[in-house]
């Protein structure tokens, strides 16, 4: 078994114990493995996270997962981590050398992953399933994000659309805002184009003026759900970005509750995202994929209540065809 670094790491079976540090990665742990037996801490954002949102509702024994290994900022409590004995740690490929090389100093086995792009994304889905003794569930979540990538990049070929131009926001603080720099590979997948790469920027988030939002101009803008303190009305109402064709459109959305950098279940972001982008083009009722989709990840049953908070229904109720797009028929 290879990290992301090509690193090859031998565990002693059975795994009991796994530890999972960065945020996006435990529910896809939770999905392959069918629930939170085997996952002993996590870190307190992702916990926070899950907690308020439907994943804590289908699984409300992630209260009780430990949170005390490592900082919010990813670095790791080694003392606590020796104490719980965590038969492997995953954790960030990123700042290695704070994240990381402490723990393998101390003798802890870790997995590092990445979610820099669409392999390394599937990379750990397929390590999971490999450490979990689960390949074969792994492999199904793999085959569903292709037949999604596929599917999508038939209907925008056939098509032949110009491609839509966002800014995805992540926080904002009056007039400065932090946005994605890079072309995330979930991006491509829905057709769209990131405006801060068109312009130049390469790293995962940026802070830029209000200025570069208006001189890139989006079609759509999207507003990160991790920021549970942001919403689309911030951008819609502000003083500066009135100019904005997104905000003159109204073209400007939370994203659902549902993590695209993973490969065990951001293909539902990925239809969201295409269906933001070209919705003469992609009909799909997403509800029912929703629903459809945690079924199978999670063999869970999700109420209506459940779909509203994962597709944001409250938060969008004023972006352009949001509610006809994704609400509740009748």
């Amino acid at each position: 078994m290879s990290d992301s670094r090509g690193r090859s790491l031998q565990i002693e079976r059975p795994v009991d114990q796994v530890a999972i540090f960065p945020l996006p990665i435990p529910e896809a742990m939770i999905a392959i493995d069918g629930g939170t037996e085997r996952l002993m801490a996590i870190n307190p954002r992702a916990q926070a996270a899950l907690m308020n949102g439907v994943i804590g509702e289908l699984f409300p024994e992630v209260a009780a997962i430990r949170t005390d290994l490592v900082a919010p900022n990813f670095i790791p409590n080694v003392e606590e981590i020796l104490k719980a004995g965590p038969d492997i740690v995953l954790q960030w490929e990123a700042k290695g050398d704070e994240r990381v090389a402490p723990m393998e100093n101390a003798g802890i086995v870790v997995a590092t992953v990445s979610t820099a792009t669409r392999e390394t994304r599937r990379g750990y889905i397929a390590m999971l399933g490999q450490i979990l003794g689960k390949e074969d569930r792994a492999q199904a979540f793999l085959d569903w994000e292709d037949q999604t990538v596929a599917k999508i990049a038939g209907v925008l070929g056939a098509a032949q659309q110009p491609q839509p131009r966002i800014a995805f926001i992540d926080a904002m603080n009056g007039n400065e805002f932090v946005v994605f720099g890079r072309q995330e590979a979930y991006f491509t997948a829905a057709g769209l184009v990131n405006a801060a790469s068109e312009a130049g920027f390469t790293e995962g988030s940026v802070k830029v003026g209000a200025e570069a939002l208006l001189a890139w101009d989006p079609d759509i803008v999207l507003v990160n759900y991790y920021n549970d303190a942001m919403q689309p009305a911030d951008i819609l109402d502000h003083p500066v970005l009135a100019g904005l064709a997104a905000v003159q459109q109204k073209r400007v959305y939370k994203t659902p509750a549902i993590d695209p950098a993973t490969a065990a279940g951001g293909q539902l972001a990925y239809l969201w995202l295409a269906r933001i982008g070209y919705p003469d083009l992609f009909d799909d009722d997403l509800r029912k994929a929703v629903i459809d989709g945690f079924d199978f990840l999670y063999g869970r049953q999700l109420t209506e209540a459940q779909v509203d908070q994962l597709l944001q229904m409250n938060w969008n109720r004023d972006s352009a065809g949001y509610a006809g797009g994704f609400g509740a028929a009748g």
